[in-house]
């Protein structure tokens, strides 16, 4: 190693057997004051002296090395001479910082401190054990490597779907089903129910509507009707809490002084299950909007130095998981790299290229507009055929009176499998990336889904809507709860969705697969095993949703049942994506999928409030079931429950709702929303500038390097290439360099 002057060298060789030896040139080292280890005259040190060097060596605790006059090692501690370099100067202020006693921290101190430290080892502790037991966690490391990331944010979204119906559940029971169960109803209707001096609430033909009621409810107990009645919510299921109709519309006695009134109860859960829902989807929308934004500042460069680089888990222990990583970091450079070749093509076409491309756009879009209208129109006929079927042949067969009954059903399930297929093969002549082919098959089948689902209201509405009501009970034909009756059209169709999603897998799916592979001929190798087809997978769940969404007013028990089909759908989704269906053959750019299948999913959210807002505003409920049965409307219960409280607080609620409170809070949410818009376009603007003033001045400083070379007169030097770096100059051996030369 170098001396502090720098003039002769000294190596040290390893430790052997308990003895550091030195060479014998170490005489011409420059003497300091230090700490001192002996050196006997053969060149070696003892092996305490050895132990005790090796220590101050690891713990950095000297500045140079040399011997002194009379032969001893000398370590010195003190400034000595030299020029240090900053590294050094930083270990020796650490140093000294590590060297200061510490002072114990003793009584409320101590106390407070040990229980933050217990508080952040707990937090720790729960948040690895919730990872640990996070659901399907290992499913989608499979997932991921099977079918890629595309396919993996179908899932996310379905575990996503079903917690927020697990939650809309929990609200349903605990404050709409559980209270009737668990307690009485009252035998009158008190005033708490009818309130005080409020339009709009009566009770004079009630109790016989209800004895009316109850008397239709006619069914038979033999084993074929049981299972039918089940399959269409009829019969025996209209006498339990799955339907609107079972509700009381009397207080539930809790306690002897604690009354629970059912009606804005039921009126409040639905408005609270529509306002979670909003919040939740609100939350997930904001959040991955941000993951979002951050991954559009990177360069596709970036993305590809990230994949490649740093994109592998280096904590994989099992081969499977190995090979699963491996073929996720694969589709995704496949998809980015499928991206910019269209991106690429594109910029390429001629004029005539592009006035092709877009009259067949603008001829395809014409004519899935044409579809949907004929499809809207034959769910209206069928729906008014059969209705007019049921009333005019109630005689017929129990088979054909099913058949007809499910009707309707049928056909807007079969217009949701059919039209889809028929957009996936006119959407291929469009000519548009794989990731602009799902979403603009996402939108046009949402469209079709909810056109269906808003003709089937429609028509359901007429029904209920009447001109030949009854003058007391205000029934139209053989329907004498219309809620209990919408309640049931939506309970089928998610029964009949839920079977079709077996069907499709296990009849279509799994049997190509089986030809494909177990078959040599060459028809099945030309059709192939079914790929996995996100957008409609993803539709499945929006639709399934929007049907939970429109019928847990009639139906409260609806978000239970979606709960169960989404759970299901998840495995019987998993077989399919891991058995039965090949990753699509376009590779799919996963990067904003679950943001935009969150805006689809709000935007059918919308829709669906409209007819469960119009049905508690402005529809008059039935009048012989439900907890709405005294009311024109279900809205008046929150007045009859207004209506009994202290007058300070009347005061203040109709302060609140009144409709210049309610303009100006709409007037400052529209301030407020416009000022963070500006503010954030403000905060994007000055990014670019700053990027723009980055980019100027590594320009400037090229330019200006280049003007002193101009004047200097001096040649640019250009980098050498392949030319390995310079050897270190060591000044001392505090360097980490010197120390490594040292043990090795």
């Amino acid at each position: 190693m170098w001396s502090s002057n720098g003039v002769t060298r000294n190596r040290v060789s390893p430790i052997l057997n308990g003895h550091t030896h030195y060479d014998s040139d170490v005489k011409s080292a420059k003497s300091a004051s230090g700490i001192q280890i002996d050196i006997e005259k053969n060149g070696h040190i003892p092996s305490s002296s050895s132990n005790k060097l090796t220590n101050l060596i690891r713990r950095r605790k000297y500045d140079k090395l040399h011997v002194d006059n009379a032969g001893h090692l000398m370590l010195d501690t003190s400034e000595g001479q030299g020029k240090r370099t900053p590294h050094i100067s930083e270990r020796r202020r650490q140093n000294k910082l590590f060297e200061k006693p510490v002072k114990p921290v003793k009584g409320c101190d101590a106390w407070k401190y040990h229980q933050k430290q217990n508080w952040r080892k707990f937090k720790i502790s729960l948040k690895e054990t919730g990872y640990k037991l996070e659901l399907w966690r290992s499913w989608f490391k499979r997932i991921e490597g099977h079918q890629g990331t595309g396919v993996l944010s179908y899932f996310v979204f379905l575990k996503w779907m079903f917690f927020l119906n697990l939650y809309l559940f929990l609200i349903m029971f605990w404050f709409v089903v559980f209270p009737p169960i668990a307690f009485n109803a009252e035998s009158t209707y008190t005033t708490d129910v009818t309130g005080t001096s409020v339009s709009g609430v009566s009770t004079t033909n009630t109790a016989t509507c209800t004895s009316e009621y109850d008397t239709s409810l006619v069914y038979s107990t033999s084993g074929a009707r049981v299972v039918q009645d089940f399959i269409q919510g009829t019969g025996w299921m209209e006498k339990t809490a799955l339907f609107y109709g079972w509700y009381p519309a009397k207080e539930i006695n809790i306690t002897s002084s604690n009354e629970y009134l059912m009606p804005f109860a039921y009126f409040m859960a639905v408005l609270g299950v529509l306002f979670f829902s909003l919040v939740r989807m609100a939350r997930f929308t904001i959040r991955s909007f941000k993951e979002n934004l951050a991954q559009d500042n990177q360069k596709d460069k970036v993305d590809y130095c990230n994949k490649v680089f740093g994109g592998w888990d280096y904590a994989l222990d099992d081969e499977n998981t190995g090979h699963g990583k491996k073929n996720s970091i694969y589709n995704d450079i496949i998809a980015n790299l499928d991206h910019q070749k269209y991106v690429l093509t594109r910029s390429e076409w001629s004029t005539g290229q592009k006035c092709k491309t877009y009259t067949i756009r603008v001829v395809i879009n014409i004519l899935i507009l044409a579809i949907l209208g004929g499809a809207g129109y034959l769910i209206y006929y069928v729906n008014t055929w059969a209705t007019d079927y049921l009333a005019t042949e109630a005689s017929s067969g129990s088979v054909v009176i099913l058949l007809v009954e499910f009707l309707p059903s049928l056909t807007i399930t079969i217009l949701n499998v059919v039209i889809p297929l028929l957009f996936e093969v006119l959407v291929k002549a469009e000519d548009y990336t794989a990731e602009f082919v799902i979403k603009i098959t996402l939108v046009r089948t949402v469209f079709l889904k909810l056109a269906s689902l808003t003709v089937l209201m429609i028509s359901l509405y007429i029904q209920i809507s009447c001109s030949t009501k009854t003058a007391n009970c205000n029934v139209c034909s053989t329907i004498y709860c219309w809620e209990t009756y919408v309640g049931q059209t939506l309970y089928k169709l998610v029964v009949l969705d839920f079977l079709v999603h077996i069907i499709v897998i296990f009849c279509y799916e799994l049997p190509r697969k089986l030809c494909t592979t177990k078959c040599s001929c060459g028809v099945c190798a030309k059709v192939g095993p079914a790929e996995f087809d996100i957008a409609k997978s993803v539709l499945d769940l929006v639709y399934t949703q929007a049907l939970c969404w429109i019928g847990f007013l009639y139906c409260p028990l609806l978000p239970a049942l979606a709960m169960i089909s989404t759970f299901t759908q998840f495995y019987l989704k998993l077989f399919s994506a891991l058995y039965t269906t090949v990753p699509p053959e376009k590779p799919y750019k996963a990067s904003k999928s679950n943001n935009f299948f969150m805006i689809v999913l709000m935007i059918t959210f919308f829709l669906c409030c409209f007819p469960v807002g119009y049905s508690m505003v402005k529809i008059t409920p039935s009048k012989g079931c439900g907890p709405f049965r005294i009311y024109s409307d279900m809205s008046v219960s929150v007045d009859t429950t207004i209506s009994n409280f202290p007058d300070g607080l009347k005061t203040a609620i109709d302060i609140l709702t009144s409709t210049s409170m309610i303009v100006s809070i709409l007037t400052i949410l529209c301030l407020t929303i416009y000022y963070l818009y500006v503010r954030g376009k403000a905060h994007n603007e000055r990014a670019e500038v700053m990027k723009e003033q980055l980019v100027m001045a590594s320009k400037d400083k090229q330019f200006l390097l280049a003007k002193m070379h101009d004047i200097t007169g001096e040649p640019r030097q250009k980098p050498k290439k392949h030319q390995p770096p310079p050897p270190p100059t060591v000044n001392t051996v505090n360097e980490a360099e010197d120390v490594e030369t040292l043990w090795s």
